[in-house]
Order: structure tokens, then C-alpha cells, then sequence
């Protein structure tokens, strides 16, 4: 009788289910839009320490739905493939390797074992041997290559726990550093299924988290977590023998002093909590010598549920813990002086501070700074390069430090708002010490010592990619080098200076990238990217500068179809952008553009589309600017309609557009951009909003840069809810999500309600799910259907004329 009732409820909703309900299969897009996800334009490059071999990489662009599709746990944050002890979503695995001899541009294929991807790849200390992680069915295993003789080895038949991260470090030039499975682990694999109560409880204080997604739940779910990430610490030599260090545990991070003769150890505790995600979770921070023997305990953390509200704050006490570069075993933290909120008033707000072995001694207080510490370089000659952020003021200062000397010694070399483009320094030039580490760069000079560093280079004019000297004393730059004037040349390495050899990034319009290895008064091509971009051959591209209503300065970067003129008439146009909140106006109209780039065209920003005969103003810049007192948010829609009127004039001015024929689009916060647009303006005649989130009550402890909860700013969180004027959205909006989007804030249930609530009221929508796909969508179905959607849904609601 069960039987039959079940047939007959399922021959009344066969009716239901028509054709044109029914899922959709996966689409291909027209060739020249598949174009985009089979070429790569990445180069992913490793330098040996002694500058003679360069390892290319040649990356897996875009795998089959397939691989998204495999089991996976998905616990505090991580998403773990338990059978193999890995990470389900391996993002940069790679299935070839070049040696490229930087003498003699001698080029060697290597043949990976079992014809199976890699990942992490690393050179020895003396450059003799290249380690990488063999990504096997089974799991992960350590692998190195002697480059002399051309030999892979394996070096142990243990497997790694990669579950919290593949990485790992060498020791020395024999000795390597890993997590490895343990062996009570091979049960976690077994399937899982959690029939217990999900329950929580407050604790009564304040912990105002953002809306994070993959946390644990149950009890179980906090088992399953210690199961499969707890590992053994241990060191593995050349010919496989294993030392333990320490007991097993859920190692979260370790590194060797540069001496190689202890090891610093993180290792995550309970209680686990079901608020936040594991790199979040208490943790012992602790040193080892090299027979695995525990020296001391340095600090104990409490989780952070308990942090202060606010971008800059962190836990009270110690942080950051880690070695210091250019010394054998000086150890160095962070310590916050206004007990980790940044939004208590505190004269100085973090300090810093260095222990020397055996580590049970008092540390010495080195330097205080007024804002928080982000980050540390070193350089030789105990000299510190600090890094603080003021995030609510929006600046970012960058100052050297005489550790020797202490306070008295810290100077300012370059201080300037989160957001400048302009005075950016960009990264810095560094060298590598047996025994000492990777430091940083210096130049001896006549007067004083300069700090090596090569960056963008944006300007009014254009990108002019550099390498500067910047005084440690005076502050001011003097330029080594830059880019060729019809060329796009940017730095990849320094490897030496006197006289200046460098290898570099070159590409022009009608050159895809290359590396070029500059020497004295030569040069010679190492590598070439093969152009598999046949589409897009004359593609035109430009900037376009121009106002909103109240001055401040825009511009955005347009792409047109080959041989198009404005005598053929308008286009129809899909405008892309991303809201960005600044507190300076000047800022807000920096530009960032290189007319010598070749044509990078990735399937996943709306470039693809300009083969279907569609104009693209791609960065379009969407500035939110903070007035007066008020906060930026306080006038975000009314700003967001300046900013899309300006460059819909923009383009109707030029003779590109009819105003009829322009949609906007987005990723993420763009999306979110993208729904506001159609719900408070008619500007638009469709949108695409991809990964986004539409109702702020969903995301009440913030959201972007907006730290206020939804309590302290009701209105402002109401106000920029599009999902509260779903009834004004009347242009068609194409809604896609990952099905599995892992960012916080952005539930997949974020674009489903949107879409319910067009639906119902009448309004023109179209939600696609993509299955087994994150927050960025990255198999190669995936991304075909996506451009298939996106070229098919604009052609009938922006139909050329």
C-alpha cells in the first residue's frame, strides 16, 4: 500500500515538473569565449637561492566539476577530503615542471612520478635539490628531485596531513619539516553522519562575530575536526628516517629558526568553538630543539570569540610570534598595549618585542608604535621594517627600527592612505643567507644605506612599474630601474645589483608575457606564454577619465570589439564595477592602467564578452566616500547612483551607448552594487549580480568596511538591504551563486530569497546554482555555463539594434 500511495503522489507532481523547470544540463559558450578558460596567462615561478635555476610551473587553469564533486567534510572553516587527508579545493596544483638554467637558458622538461599533480615546491638551502608534494590518490607525499642527477625520490611512505595546510619547510639541506598522518587517523575516513542535537550557548559576553559559513556544529562535528587534523610534527632526512617532534596535535603552523637549530610550533587547543572558524580557535604556542624535545611554553591564547569589535583589534596578549630574519635564533612578537581594541583611545597601541634563546628568560621590549602592527621584515644588521594600519583613518605607515638602538632609533619611511596607488613601495628586494634566512635588501651608498623595492608604479599617466633605493635617513627615492615606455616591464627578481641584473615580467598589446632576464647591457627571453587568444586579436582598449556631479574623479577602463567605429553606430554596453570606500576625495580618483598590457582575459570578469559584440567598461571606479562626520555608508546609495550616472554619461557622450542599452554587473560586493542600481535607479536595463548578499540583517556584526552592528546602525543597514525594495527591481536581473560559496556573509540563501521575492512580485529574474562551486568559480564546466548564461541572458536583453 506504501508503494502505491508513493506512485501516486509522484504521477500528481509529474505535471509539475516541465521541461522548462526541469535542472538545465551544463552549456558551452561559443568558442571564443572557451577560449578564455583554456589559456593561461599565469606564470608561477620559484627562484633557487643561489639566482642559477628557475622553476615554471605550469598551473591546472580550471578542473572538472568532477574533482569539486569528491566527499568533503566541511569543518570550521576548512573543507577537508578525509580519505586522502587534504584539502578537497587544492588551488594551486600544477601537472608540469620547467628547470630553466638562468646561465645558459637551458631549459629541462621534468617528468613527475606517476604522471601526478603537485603542489608546494621548494628549492634546498644550497639550491642542489627541489621538494614538492606528490597529489596522489591516496593522499600526499614528499617527494624531492636531486637536480644534478635527475632523480625523484620519495622520501617516506607516510602520508601528510595537509587537512589545515600542505606546508611545510627545510631544516637544512638534508632535513625536512612536515606534518604527517598519524596512525590511529586511518579511522577518520570512515563515513560520517551526525544524528546528535545541535545546540549552542552564550557566554554571557560580548563577541561580535561576521556571519561565517562550514562551522562546526554538533559534538560530533567537533570529533570528526580532531580526528582528521591532528598530525605528528616531524622532521624526514634524505634517506627517510622520521624524528618526532613533540606529541600528535592540530598543528596549525610551525617554522625552523634560521640556524636551523629549534622549531616554533602553534598548535590549536580546546575548547572548539561553533562561532568562529579554527584559525580562530585557542592555540599553545611552543619551541622545540631538533630531537623533538620541548623547550619551553611561550603562550597560551584564548580563542577568538572574546575579540574586540573593530578592523584593527586583536587578542590581548602576545601574537605574531616568529623568527627574525638575519639572526640565527632571535625569536620576536607583537604585544597590544590598549588590550587589543582598536576603538578604546590609547597614546600608543602596540609594541614589540624579541627573546633570544634559551627563550626562558624576561623578552626586551624593542619599540612602541601608535597604530597596530600588521607586519615585520627584517634585514641584516638588526635592522626592523614595521608595519602599521589605522584602519578606521584609513592610513598605513611604514617605519625602520635599529632593534640594538630600541624606540629611539624607529623613523618613518613612508606613511599614506590604505588606498594610495601613487606612493605605494611596493614589495621588497631580498636575498637569501645560509644560516640567516631570506632578508631583505640593502644598498651601501656613499652617505647613507637604501632599501631596496619594486612596485606598479601607478601614476596619472599610467602604470610605470619600477625598482627604487629609498634612504633608510632621508626618505627619498632614486630609481634603478623601470619600464620601457611601450612595453608593460615589471620586476619578478633581483638578483643582484651591482651591476644591476634582474629577471622581469614583459608584455605589449600584441605580446603575450614573457620572462626576461636583463643583464648589464643584455638581455635574453627565458620564457614565452603561447597566445591562444585568436578572439580577441584588435581588441580595443582604453581609459576613460571623467567627473561626477560633485568633482571627484572617476574613470574606468573600456573594451571594444575589433575594427568597431563610432560610425557603425552605439553598442550595447555591460558596465562592471566594485564599491570601495575612501575618506579622501583625491584618492578615490587614483587610476591604475597600462595601455602596453596584453590582453589578460580571464572567463571570469566580463572581458569574454567583447568577442559577442558587446562593449565592456570594466572598473568602472565606484567610490563611497565618508563626509564630514558621517560615515561612508550613510550615503552609500546616493553615492552609488552619482557614480553609475557620471559613467552612463560618460559613455552616452562618447557615441558608444544608448541608454537603453546598458547593463551592470558584479562579483560579490559588486553583486550587491548591482541589485541597489536596479532597486533605487532606472539607469539600467538589465544586471548581472553574481556571489552576492542582498538583506544586511543576515550579516548584523558588519559587513565590507562597515564596522557598525546592525543595533548601532539600523537604518543604514536597512537602507542598503536591496532585498527591501525587491518590488522596485523591474530590469531583468540575472542572479548566479555558488552552491557551496564559503565566504562570509554570502549564503547562497542570500541570492535565493532575492530571487523568491522577484519572483513573487512579478519582477524579471533568472537564479542559477552552480553545483559544488565556492564563493570564485573555478571547473571548467562551471565556467563554460557561466559564460553561456551570461552572453545568452544580455543578447536578449540588450539585443543589438
Amino acid at each position: 500500500m506504501l508503494r502505491l500511495a508513493l506512485i501516486c503522489i509522484w504521477m500528481m507532481l509529474c505535471p509539475i515538473f516541465t521541461p522548462k523547470t526541469l535542472a538545465q544540463d551544463y552549456q558551452k559558450p561559443s568558442p571564443a569565449l572557451q577560449q578564455t578558460i583554456t589559456h593561461s596567462t599565469s606564470l608561477t615561478t620559484r627562484l633557487s637561492n643561489d639566482n642559477q635555476w628557475l622553476a615554471l610551473l605550469s598551473p591546472i587553469s580550471a578542473p572538472s566539476i568532477a574533482t569539486l564533486a569528491m566527499p568533503e567534510h566541511k569543518l570550521a572553516g576548512l573543507r577537508i577530503a578525509a580519505e586522502q587527508f587534504l584539502p578537497s579545493r587544492i588551488t594551486q596544483r600544477y601537472h608540469q615542471l620547467t628547470l630553466i638554467n638562468i646561465k645558459d637558458n637551458g631549459h629541462r622538461v621534468i617528468t613527475l612520478p606517476g604522471g601526478y599533480d603537485i603542489t608546494e615546491l621548494r628549492f634546498s638551502p644550497d639550491s642542489r635539490n627541489l621538494s614538492y608534494v606528490s597529489l596522489t590518490p591516496e593522499g600526499g607525499y614528499l617527494f624531492v628531485y636531486n637536480i644534478a642527477k635527475d632523480r625523484h625520490q620519495q622520501l617516506s611512505n607516510e602520508r601528510l596531513n595537509g587537512t589545515i595546510s600542505l606546508d611545510y619547510q627545510w631544516a637544512n639541506n638534508k632535513t625536512l619539516l612536515a606534518r604527517f598522518v598519524i596512525a590511529q587517523d586511518i579511522s577518520a575516513s570512515q563515513p560520517h553522519v551526525s544524528i546528535s542535537p545541535k545546540t549552542k550557548e552564550t557566554s554571557g559576553k560580548n563577541s561580535p562575530q561576521r556571519t561565517y559559513q562550514d562551522l562546526l556544529k554538533t559534538s560530533a562535528d567537533k570529533q570528526l575536526f580532531s580526528r582528521l587534523t591532528t598530525s605528528q610534527l616531524a622532521l624526514v632526512d634524505l634517506e627517510g628516517k622520521l624524528t618526532k617532534i613533540g606529541a600528535p596535535g592540530i598543528i596549525e603552523d610551525f617554522s625552523v629558526s634560521p640556524d636551523g637549530q629549534y622549531i616554533l610550533s602553534r598548535q590549536i587547543t580546546t575548547p572548539f568553538s561553533t562561532q568562529v572558524k579554527y584559525d580562530d580557535f585557542p592555540t599553545l604556542t611552543e619551541i622545540y630543539n631538533l630531537n623533538g624535545q620541548l623547550i619551553t611554553l611561550l603562550h597560551q591564547s584564548q580563542g577568538g570569540e572574546s575579540r574586540p569589535q573593530g578592523k584593527d583589534s586583536v587578542l590581548p596578549g602576545p601574537r605574531m610570534f616568529h623568527w627574525v630574519q638575519g639572526q640565527a635564533a632571535t625569536l620576536a612578537f607583537t604585544k597590544a598595549l590598549d588590550q587589543g581594541d582598536s576603538q578604546r583611545d590609547a597614546p600608543q597601541r602596540d609594541s614589540l618585542w624579541l627573546l633570544d634563546p634559551p627563550f626562558t628568560q624576561q623578552a626586551t621590549r624593542v619599540a612602541q608604535t601608535q597604530w597596530r602592527i600588521t607586519d615585520i621584515d627584517w634585514a641584516e644588521n638588526h635592522l626592523a621594517l614595521i608595519t602599521e594600519r589605522n584602519s578606521k583613518a584609513q592610513q598605513i605607515r611604514l617605519s625602520s627600527l635599529n632593534t640594538r638602538l630600541g624606540e629611539s632609533s624607529l623613523h618613518t619611511l613612508n606613511e599614506r592612505n590604505l588606498r594610495d596607488k601613487y606612493q605605494d613601495l611596493g614589495l621588497f628586494a631580498k636575498h637569501y643567507y645560509p644560516g640567516k634566512g631570506q632578508v631583505v635588501s640593502l644598498q651601501q651608498g656613499a652617505k647613507t644605506t637604501g632599501l631596496i623595492h619594486y612596485g606598479q608604479g601607478a601614476t596619472p599617466q599610467g602604470d610605470k612599474p619600477f625598482l627604487k633605493r629609498t634612504s633608510l635617513i632621508t626618505s627619498e627615492s632614486s630609481l634603478l630601474w623601470q619600464s620601457a615606455s611601450n612595453r608593460l616591464e615589471s620586476v619578478r627578481y633581483v638578483l643582484n645589483l651591482d651591476p644591476l641584473q634582474l629577471i622581469i615580467n614583459r608584455e605589449s598589446p600584441t605580446e603575450s608575457p614573457s620572462l626576461v632576464l636583463l643583464n648589464a647591457a643584455k638581455e635574453s627571453v627565458l620564457y614565452e606564454q603561447p597566445d591562444g587568444l585568436s578572439a580577441y586579436l584588435g581588441m580595443q582598449k582604453q581609459l576613460i577619465t571623467f567627473k561626477r556631479a560633485d568633482g571627484v574623479p572617476l574613470s574606468g577602463t573600456l573594451y571594444l570589439p575589433a575594427n568597431y567605429t563610432k560610425e557603425q553606430g552605439t553598442l550595447p554596453v555591460l558596465m562592471w564595477a566594485y564599491p570601495r570606500e575612501f575618506n579622501d576625495p583625491e584618492v578615490a580618483g587614483q587610476i591604475s592602467f597600462s595601455a602596453n598590457q596584453y590582453p589578460t582575459i580571464s572567463p571570469r570578469g566580463p572581458i569574454p564578452l567583447v568577442a559577442e559584440g558587446f562593449a565592456v567598461f570594466d572598473k568602472v571606479s565606484m567610490p563611497i566616500i565618508a563626509q564630514g562626520d558621517k560615515e561612508s555608508n550613510d550615503t552609500f546609495r546616493e553615492q552609488l547612483t552619482a557614480n553609475a550616472q557620471a559613467a552612463i554619461d560618460t559613455l552616452v557622450d562618447l557615441g558608444i551607448a544608448d541608454r537603453k542599452q546598458i547593463a551592470v554587473g558584479g562579483h560579490s560586493y559588486g553583486a550587491f552594487m548591482v541589485a541597489n542600481l536596479l532597486a533605487h535607479t532606472d539607469l539600467f536595463y538589465a544586471g548581472i549580480a553574481r556571489s552576492g548578499a542582498y538583506n544586511r540583517s543576515l550579516t548584523p556584526f558588519g559587513f565590507q568596511n562597515e564596522e557598525r552592528t546592525y543595533w548601532q546602525a539600523n537604518d543604514i543597514y536597512q537602507q542598503m538591504s536591496p532585498f527591501n525594495y525587491a518590488d522596485k527591481i523591474k530590469s531583468p536581473l540575472l542572479l548566479i551563486h555558488g552552491e557551496m560559496d564559503q565566504n562570509s556573509g554570502t549564503f547562497p540563501l542570500q541570492s535565493e530569497r532575492l530571487f523568491d521575492a522577484i519572483q513573487g512580485l512579478g519582477g524579471k529574474a533568472r537564479l542559477v546554482i552552480l553545483p559544488f562551486e565556492g564563493h570564485s568559480y573555478t571547473a571548467k564546466e562551471s565556467l563554460e555555463h557561466l559564460l553561456f548564461e551570461q552572453s545568452q541572458f544580455l543578447k536578449v536583453n540588450l539585443p543589438p539594434k
